[in-house]
């Protein structure tokens, strides 16, 4: 039977160690297209080891990335994954019944998430969400104003079957790595403001580790787990906000004229 085509789309930079089940679960696809960001491991040997992917290296903000390999695909309809992320069989029958029919329903659907912390499964909170897996090229594309935004899409969504596995940070130090890179580019990209007061920040904090882990999350029903990540979700606020004042004060004492050039100086 005919159908549709398809390419799945994301952006990469040192994943070697962990890719190839991503890319397994995409063979299917006609098109694979990953936009490196000048990775220094075996990324490209790896990812260019599969027949159905088109490779680029490009230096921007992740959906920028993303953006530009949804321009150089050439296929009708587009996966939105990340390269720790893996297709199930459900989930792969139920986007071929989408590209085999002619006349689908809606433009893009959206799939739900398994997410693993260290290899362990958060049952709660971020652990269930629906997210846009599937669309129609030329009817979602990313605004690039946040790290953790989600696709602008065109028309109301479907929903797919089956889920995918989302495999993020397999260590403590991964993921602290990883939330550092997304904080400081949402940070760069925002206005130079001041920071929150320290009451202010002390009590937003309180508040969102208490509403992720006692309230609407319920992360306290996933263990210890769950508290690791309630206790990052307040922790990496206060960071953010340490981030933010450490830009306010360079520009601050730079446009005064007293900011050293060296911690020592002066």
């Amino acid at each position: 039977m005919s159908r549709a085509t398809v390419c799945a789309v994301f952006s990469a930079k040192n994943v070697a160690e962990f890719v190839r089940p991503t890319l397994d679960s995409l063979a299917f696809c006609d098109e694979v297209i990953v936009v490196d960001m000048f990775s220094t491991d075996k990324t490209r040997e790896v990812c260019e080891s599969y027949p159905n992917v088109k490779f680029f290296q490009r230096q921007d903000y992740i959906y920028g990335n993303f953006n530009y390999g949804l321009d150089q695909s050439t296929s009708e309809w587009i996966i939105r994954i990340d390269s720790d992320e893996v297709i199930t069989q459900d989930l792969r029958e139920s986007i071929l019944e989408v590209l085999s029919n002619p006349n689908p329903e809606f433009n893009n659907y959206s799939a739900f998430c398994h997410l693993y912390y260290f290899g362990m499964r958060l049952h709660n909170a971020w652990g269930n969400k629906w997210r846009t897996m599937l669309f129609k090229k030329g009817t979602a594309r990313y605004a690039v104003q946040s790290e953790h935004e989600d696709l602008t899409l065109t028309g109301p969504s479907g929903q797919l079957r089956g889920h995918y596995d989302h495999f993020t940070s397999p260590t403590i130090h991964d993921w602290i790595s990883k939330s550092s890179y997304y904080m400081e580019k949402d940070v760069e990209r925002l206005p130079l403001t001041a920071p929150m007061p320290p009451r202010k920040v002390l009590i937003t904090m309180a508040r969102r580790f208490r509403g992720a882990y006692w309230g609407k999350g319920k992360l306290k029903n996933d263990g210890y787990l769950g508290f690791v990540v309630a206790l990052w979700a307040a922790c990496s606020l206060a960071i953010t906000q340490l981030m933010i004042w450490e830009k306010y004060e360079k520009a601050r004492l730079k446009a005064a004229g007293k900011f050293p050039d060296h911690p020592r100086a002066g």
